[in-house]
């Protein structure tokens, strides 16, 4: 079978399917630009660190779900596959903040370097 003769025998549903795939990809890129642009105001406005951090951190969280959640393709797939990205995230994360609390600097006894 020729390539030309290959979309001609694909299942037409199948191939509306990808096209409504393809678009919401762009739009979801898209999107991205935008909060990446507001991102980029956010940082030259006279903000507190607080509300700063916290709406860039919240933006950024944002972004980052929906790009695994399309990008990766995880929103088409059986729920099962999500849950086992979230487990291993938050064991990772978990891991992370265990490893920063245990290495504290304001946890180490100084009396022994002076």
């Amino acid at each position: 079978m020729s390539p030309a003769h290959a979309y001609e025998a694909a299942d037409p549903a199948l191939l509306t399917e990808e096209v409504r795939r393809y678009h919401h990809f762009i739009t979801l890129a898209l999107w991205l630009a935008v909060v990446t642009g507001i991102e980029i105001v956010l940082i030259f406005l006279p903000l507190s660190a607080g509300v700063l951090l916290t709406t860039l951190a919240v933006l950024s969280a944002g972004k980052f779900f929906a790009v695994i959640l399309w990008f990766m393709h995880l929103i088409y797939d059986k729920s099962l596959l999500f849950w086992l990205f979230m487990s291993g995230l938050v064991l990772a994360f978990a891991t992370f903040a265990a490893m920063i609390a245990l290495f504290d600097v304001g946890r180490i006894d100084t009396k022994w370097f002076g």
